[in-house]
């Protein structure tokens, strides 16, 4: 073999090298697991959004009351 004089036994997974290669592989790809499926699912409105939908729930309450008045 042309590469024989390269020992290329620690990049294997039993290897010192090849072993913190998939440790922080594994890392990498439950941080990502967790950014994408649990992050973005979540509802993060702001303080000012939150207000601002709040009034124009309001204000879309008062006009079906403008358009339905109730009758006594």
């Amino acid at each position: 073999m042309i590469f024989s004089s390269i020992n290329l036994n620690y990049l294997s997974p039993t290897g010192f090298i090849g072993f913190w290669i998939l440790l922080v592989g594994l890392i990498f790809t439950s941080s990502m697991f967790f950014f994408v499926f649990f992050r973005l699912n979540k509802d993060d409105a702001s303080y000012k959004d939150r207000v601002r939908t709040k009034l124009a729930r309001e204000e879309q309450k008062a006009k079906i009351a403008k358009l339905y008045p109730k009758q006594n």
